[in-house]
């Protein structure tokens, strides 16, 4: 995970758990571009949509939903 986005996720209270995966599983897997972010499971997307989560005050409550932050 790069980062920016571990800066912006321990910003918010959240310490993410980070799988890195080398360059051929990549290619295995139907993943575009990584890093990707999965919140409880679901895929969000990479650094572009976290960003875009954040901005729109939707981040949080969905890190709520999912239990990974408390409010």
């Amino acid at each position: 995970m790069c980062h920016v986005m571990k800066k912006l996720l321990s910003t918010v209270g959240v310490h993410p758990t980070v799988i890195e995966i080398d360059e051929e599983e990549i290619a295995c897997l139907a993943v575009q571009a990584a890093p990707v972010l999965f919140i409880g499971g679901a895929c969000v997307g990479g650094f572009e949509s976290l960003m875009a989560l954040h901005l729109s005050g939707h981040l949080i409550p969905r890190l709520v939903e999912v239990g990974a932050l408390w409010e």
